[in-house]
């Protein structure tokens, strides 16, 4: 982060949030699942901007908004005890609710100066520093939390999750469940999902001797000096890229991740192919698919799988025959894991990851494009008590190099648009951000 930024911090406070009640001993050390074994110790980011406070909150001392939110913290803790804990190797978790990291600052600047920023490195101020810098080495709690108040009076909480105890579902989950008890201190509401941290009894472990080399694997790639872009696509756009699917294919309710995963993947290919002059280089597009269901949905951790498509001739560049392979790999993958029985699970989920690999290895050569998305979790409908945020950051923005060919997908505040972040080599992102057909439908929002 460079002086000038770093420059708008004026301070900074750091305490521990333990879980309200102790964690049983029956739940002291759950196994991390085959998994979470795979997963690097990557954290996963998120930040929610949220404008002046209103209503009670209006006038408000900073110290009562941030004690808010350390008492439902703690409370949520007991529900999230993992996140309190401590990584034992790659075998377990102790969950000796020595609590999570909570950081308190002000920044001299309005919050609009941060979220409307061109670079994303003044975005990097509402996280805490040593995380986003060290996202694979730190060493603090698996949890890292950051309430950061502007001088106009808004305000903008982030949360560092680790990977390895849990996916985007989890998190999602996670935030919610938060928010749901922030803005219901007194009352007995219940969270309509019962978090449970059992994903060990589906995806058993490796032997404790093996567990080191599991993580050798491709689930969390290398950086590389990239340069990020965000881009919105308005509800209006989304609704004719969707029209020119359906009228194109056998696929008549694409769903928006489809759709807008597709249409990237064809920008990028046809764009790459302009900066190479020459034909189409062969590609692949690496997309993850949550396994709740057939697994139940109050199963945390990393519950998922991955599906690949192969693209090698221009003709496959089309929009809607994207998206019939796309549709048709998700639901071979689904259509896999709907009768199987429970020690079945993990075979099926290796294989999906050798064949992911084996595309890979097989086609060095290749490009390969990886797709996450969250359109589905309602992000903007996070509410501590004080109103839904009016802008939230993906996490891609803040990784530090970017991931290349990396592309988040979100809803947008409307839940009716689609607002994404891509990274890319900067001579791939001089071409793709020009792409008159991908400016048809996307509008530059960095």
């Amino acid at each position: 982060m460079s002086s000038s930024v770093s420059r708008l911090v004026s301070s900074v406070c750091k305490k521990i949030i333990k879980p309200y009640s102790p964690t049983p001993i029956s739940l002291r050390c759950p196994k991390l699942s085959y998994l979470d074994q795979m997963v690097g110790g990557i954290y996963i980011p998120l930040a929610l901007f949220y404008p002046k406070l209103s209503n009670r909150w209006s006038n408000k001392p900073n110290n009562v908004v941030s004690q808010h939110l350390e008492k439902s913290l703690s409370k949520v803790l007991t529900n999230y005890y993992p996140f309190a804990g401590k990584l034992n190797d790659n075998i377990s978790i102790d969950c000796n609710d020595n609590g999570v990291e909570f950081f308190v600052t002000e920044i001299n600047c309005p919050m609009s100066e941060i979220f409307n920023h061109p670079y994303f490195e003044k975005h990097n101020l509402v996280y805490p520093t040593e995380v986003i810098n060290n996202q694979y080495t730190y060493e603090g709690s698996l949890a890292v939390f950051q309430l950061t108040h502007f001088n106009c009076g808004g305000i903008a909480i982030s949360m560092c999750l680790s990977h390895k105890v849990g996916d985007g579902y989890t998190f999602g989950n996670f935030m919610n469940h938060w928010a749901t008890i922030a803005r219901n201190p007194l009352s007995s509401e219940i969270y309509p999902i019962s978090p449970k941290f059992d994903g060990s009894f589906y995806f058993p472990p490796t032997k404790d001797e093996d567990s080191s080399n599991v993580s050798n694997n491709n689930i969390v790639p290398q950086r590389e000096e990239c340069v990020s872009k965000g881009f919105s696509i308005s509800s209006s756009k989304l609704t004719a890229l969707k029209a020119r699917v359906i009228n194109d294919s056998e696929v008549q309710n694409p769903s928006d991740t489809e759709v807008v995963s597709a249409f990237l993947y064809q920008r990028a290919m046809a764009t790459k192919k302009l900066v190479n002059s020459d034909s189409i280089r062969p590609s692949l597009l690496h997309q993850a698919v949550n396994l709740r269901p057939p697994l139940p949905k109050h199963t945390m951790g990393n519950i998922c799988s991955l599906f690949s498509i192969l693209t090698k001739e221009e003709k496959e560049m089309d929009l809607a025959r994207v998206v019939s392979k796309l549709r048709k790999e998700k639901e071979e993958v689904k259509q896999k894991y709907k009768n199987a029985k429970i020690e079945e699970l993990l075979p099926i989920t290796l294989e999906q990851h050798r064949k992911a690999n084996d595309l890979l290895v097989n086609n060095s050569c290749y490009d390969l494009y990886r797709f996450s998305s969250l359109i589905t979790f309602p992000s903007y409908e996070v509410d501590f008590g004080w109103g839904k945020p009016e802008k939230v950051i993906s996490p891609i923005s803040t990784s530090n190099p970017p991931i290349k060919n990396m592309f988040f997908l979100m809803a947008d505040k409307n839940r009716d648009g689609v607002n994404l972040t891509c990274s890319m080599k900067k001579q791939d992102m001089l071409a793709f951000e020009r792409d008159e057909e991908l400016l048809r439908f996307a509008s530059p929002t960095s």
